[in-house]
């Protein structure tokens, strides 16, 4: 029996059962049982998606414009996932189809063909196995539908804001950051010639200020699909802040946190404790969050705001010193693998999707450990790397990724007058010899530890925000 006798590829529920075969099987599995010959190819990226379509659906590889399962205007995408420290997550951005600026400019949003792809698609996420990818497993099959929630009210937002740079004659300044979920990611080999010219570049359209522009594609944000592989498993609640704050315009989005939050400014811990009816305790690590929730309108301080996770939108709070604007403390982010990290490229980067955008709420005080009567909220603002503050970081990112790769993470035992006697110092470049992030220890204590390429221990490690930086940004939004 032939593979697209297994199911009607004009049926959307023969489809969707037919692909719920897939959970649980391997690459592998589906490989030794198919008919055709195998052409496995470990190091093509898109390998993994090729087998699935062609060794278990009868898709061809093709280019056509049109859905995968056409004569239900279905899509097909496949989604890797990575193990985390505690969770799996989505492992890089979905590519939905290339964008040829000339017809883009002439399109409208209901007949684009960014819309005609993303209509309904059929998510298949598989946990990826980097030592042996035939070892990847289906995990999951989800049937998405453009036309549900907020999701065409997000995209669409963004695709508009594509095609108005290309009328505009800007197609050469396109970029991932100026989307929120439907981004414009570059297409083609990248890199340059031997002539020193970009590779990958086409014609554009409009040409007032440059003729040519470089090849892309639209592709959902991993922060979006992330965001629907955990709503999927039903591990978190969320709450849509487009709903209850009733947000008609997408460009406002923003603006109405802030608004919400802004109007507290100024009052304490203690005080907005009090007008919200929460009952906080001077210990609890969550105080601010849960003031937070409630200040921007949430119903349930235990829901998960979904647009931020959607967008990619980190909260961090920052406790600063009164009188100068000076920060506490440095601002952490999650600890990460050394040997993850000496594998990862800045575009595809863990720490870069960490910074995409950040709501920034001020907590001031005289001094760090102040009452909560005495702590109060500063002006929050939304943040998002310059041109300029993201080529720092970047510098910075790979400086330290060079660092881990050449064995700078051996540890130093140094006397110190202490209960322990001496604290372990790395060859990281210091908080002091940087601009914007540091590397350093962030580990539940000195027991909680990762070991580098060559064998080296030392207590887990993140990137850091510097407080000189941090100081930066608030002198610049308050």
């Amino acid at each position: 029996m032939s593979l697209i006798e297994k199911y009607d590829n004009s049926n959307i529920i023969s489809i969707v059962n037919y692909a719920n075969k897939l959970v649980g099987k391997t690459i592998n599995n589906i490989i030794v049982s198919s008919p055709y010959d195998n052409t496995f190819k470990t190091k093509d990226k898109g390998s993994i998606g090729k087998i699935i379509e062609k060794h278990w659906f009868n898709i061809e590889p093709n280019s056509s414009p049109l859905p995968d399962f056409d004569k239900v205007s279905v899509e097909l995408k496949i989604i890797p996932l990575i193990q985390q420290k505690t969770k799996i997550a989505v492992k890089e951005r979905t590519k939905i189809c290339s964008i040829d600026y000339k017809k883009l400019i002439l399109e409208t949003w209901d007949n684009s063909h960014a819309k005609e792809k993303l209509n309904k698609v059929l998510f298949i996420y598989y946990l990826y196995d980097k030592d042996n990818i035939r070892n990847s497993l289906i995990k999951k099959i989800d049937l998405w539908e453009l036309n549900q929630g907020n999701n065409e009210f997000i995209i669409k937002y963004d695709w508009l804001n594509v095609q108005q740079k290309v009328k505009d004659g800007y197609a050469h300044e396109l970029s991932e950051s100026l989307c929120k979920v439907l981004a414009p990611a570059r297409s083609g080999s990248g890199g340059k010639d031997k002539n020193g010219k970009l590779k990958d570049l086409v014609i554009q359209p409009i040409q007032k200020y440059r003729n040519d522009a470089l090849k892309r594609s639209f592709a959902l944000k991993q922060s979006f699909t992330n965001q629907r592989w955990n709503e999927l498993n039903k591990k978190i609640k969320y709450e849509s802040i487009i709903d209850s704050l009733h947000i008609n315009e997408f460009d406002k989005f923003e603006d109405v946190i802030l608004k919400n939050i802004n109007k507290y400014e100024g009052k304490s811990i203690q005080e907005l404790s009090n007008i919200f009816s929460l009952k906080i305790s001077t210990r609890s690590k969550n105080q601010i969050a849960t003031i937070i929730k409630k200040s921007i309108g949430f119903k349930s301080v235990k829901s998960t705001i979904k647009e931020f996770e959607q967008l990619g939108i980190m909260v961090k709070t920052i406790k600063v010193r009164k009188n100068n604007n000076y920060p506490f403390e440095a601002i952490s982010f999650q600890t990460m693998k050394l040997k993850e990290l000496i594998e990862e490229n800045w575009e595809e980067s863990t720490f870069k999707e960490y910074i995409n955008k950040i709501l920034f709420v001020p907590v001031y005080s005289e001094n760090k450990d102040s009452t909560l009567g005495e702590k109060y909220i500063g002006k929050s603002f939304f943040w998002s790397p310059s041109i300029e503050e993201k080529s720092i970081i970047e510098r910075e990112w790979n400086q330290y990724k060079s660092e881990v790769a050449n064995g700078q993470c051996k540890v130093h035992e140094v006397v110190i007058n202490s209960k322990k006697g001496f604290k372990e110092v790395s060859e990281l470049s210091k908080e002091s010899e940087t601009t914007a992030i540091h590397m350093r220890p962030h580990g539940r204590d000195s027991n909680d530890r990762d070991v580098d390429s060559f064998g080296n221990s030392i207590v887990k490690q993140c990137f850091w925000l510097n407080k000189n930086f941090i100081q930066k940004l608030l002198n610049e939004n308050s």
